[in-house]
């Protein structure tokens, strides 16, 4: 029974990452910092994650932050950029979105694709300390897009 419970909440965990993002932007992450993908960066930060507010504690939390901006412009067109799927390819050590005619999904996945590239240039400075960090750090102003 409890190899159960846990099989089953490992895969409520894991669907609840893909809901969040495309499954795409994780991949993207993988093969951008090598090692890292989406859980290392969810939840990490202010900006990070879901509830996102407050001032970026660090670099990979800017990130995050133009992330979060980048999305919400997509959304300001009638974009579903949590829902929405595209195609990319590594080339070298850059992510290059797959040319498409659909807007949505060239606006998401170049959102996607700067984020992993924010995190692949300042992945020197990820803090674990910042993983799950507490709101009560993030009180002050969130900046503007």
């Amino acid at each position: 029974m409890k190899p159960l419970v846990i099989s089953g909440l490992i895969l409520a965990c894991g669907l609840a990452l893909v809901a969040s993002a495309p499954p795409q932007f994780n991949e993207m992450i993988q093969l951008s910092t090598v090692t890292y993908g989406l859980a290392n960066f969810t939840n990490y930060g202010c900006h990070c994650g879901p509830g996102t507010q407050g001032l970026p504690v660090d670099t990979i939390d800017r990130c995050c932050h133009s992330h979060d901006c980048c999305y919400n412009k997509a959304e300001m067109y009638g974009c579903n950029p949590k829902a929405l799927t595209y195609r990319f390819f590594a080339q070298r050590d850059k992510i290059k979105c797959v040319k498409s005619r659909d807007r949505c999904e060239k606006m998401v996945c170049e959102c996607d694709q700067k984020a992993a590239s924010c995190f692949q240039k300042h992945l020197f400075t990820y803090n674990p300390q910042f993983k799950n960090l507490p709101v009560t750090n993030c009180r002050a102003q969130r900046p503007f897009c």
